[in-house]
């Protein structure tokens, strides 16, 4: 008999892709505004743009004010999903995975940072499933080398490659693939 997800459960799931989708367009028409590209300006290069007119001290307690913005909403998720959490929580493991989401979705992309995010969650579910491949890893803490020391060695290895061979990111990789195939049967 198959399981299947209870109604709460879709619901919730739905409002989090439906809110997903509405910061992210939030998100991308403000990067697409004029305080989106005092932002670029700054981030490129913060003396150029102050040289260029760009209030500096207004455009960064803007970025502050939206960056914690965002920051409060995904806590205020984040404990509606678990119910409560510590400071243990946020260990060095978590910055990691943090600088690997945006390294490998594609730095200063909205849609990369969201790509970037599913491959690292998926991560933990495809090293679970790795030793019925590779025999020599573990799924017991005791016995080394096991999935979980695999999982932490892949977050480097991610980064390293990705910095390495496609500095873009996944975004990068999925803008060569949509420009290809929207000029699919000519070369130029």
């Amino acid at each position: 008999m198959a399981t299947t997800r209870s109604t709460p459960v879709r619901k919730a799931w739905r409002s989090l892709i439906w809110l997903l989708v509405i910061f992210a367009v939030l998100a991308r028409n403000i990067a697409r505004s004029r305080i989106g590209r005092a932002f670029q300006a700054i981030r490129d290069r913060d003396v150029a743009a102050g040289v260029m007119g760009v209030d500096l001290t207004r455009y960064k307690v803007i970025a502050f004010t939206i960056s914690s913005f965002y920051a409060g909403i995904c806590g205020a998720l984040l404990y509606a999903g678990i119910g409560s959490f510590t400071p243990e929580r946020f260990g060095l493991l978590m910055s990691v995975q943090f600088i690997a989401i945006v390294l490998i979705g594609g730095a200063a992309t909205i849609t990369g940072t969201i790509m970037g995010a599913m491959l690292i969650a998926l991560l933990p579910r495809i090293a679970g499933e790795l030793p019925a491949f590779v025999p020599f890893l573990s799924n017991s803490p005791s016995n080394h080398p096991n999935i979980f020391e695999f999982e932490q060695v892949m977050y480097g290895v991610l980064i390293v490659a990705f910095l390495l061979f496609e500095p873009r990111g996944l975004f990068g990789i999925w803008h060569r693939i949509r420009t290809y195939w929207k000029s699919f049967p000519f070369s130029y």
